[in-house]
């Protein structure tokens, strides 16, 4: 049995694995250390890492070229605190731990997948 099914096991039983949601599976995989919740420096691993994928000129800041149609999208505009027409690590950051307040519902300084759910959905339909 994979990572990823053993994560599953934790979640509501009675489900199958293809039932759930990209956002829960995104969850297991970022919390680390199988409490079902989300600190902060869990939440900001994963974009941290993209961050540096994504870095190929390793310059500290990803170009539109380096994010092709994901430039094109509003949230890189938002994240461009500086307006210099790229993002540094420091922006991708603030916009990630912006992100992670809105979503603390509870203000308990963690996101458990409710709370992740509810604010990605919320997200997506431009709330």
């Amino acid at each position: 049995m994979g990572l990823l099914a053993l994560c599953l096991l934790a979640l509501p039983a009675g489900r199958a694995e293809a039932d759930y949601t990209v956002v829960e599976v995104n969850f297991i995989l970022a919390d680390k250390d199988g409490d079902l919740l989300l600190s902060k420096t869990e939440y900001l691993l994963a974009p941290i890492e993209v961050f540096q994928k994504l870095d190929t000129n390793a310059n500290n800041a990803l170009e539109p070229e380096e994010l092709g149609d994901l430039a094109k999208d509003a949230e890189f505009a938002d994240g461009d605190s500086d307006k210099s027409g790229s993002l540094s690590l420091e922006e991708v950051i603030a916009e990630k731990l912006a992100d992670f307040e809105a979503a603390d519902t509870n203000k308990d300084g963690a996101l458990n997948v409710d709370e992740v759910t509810k604010y990605e959905t919320k997200k997506s339909e431009g709330n």
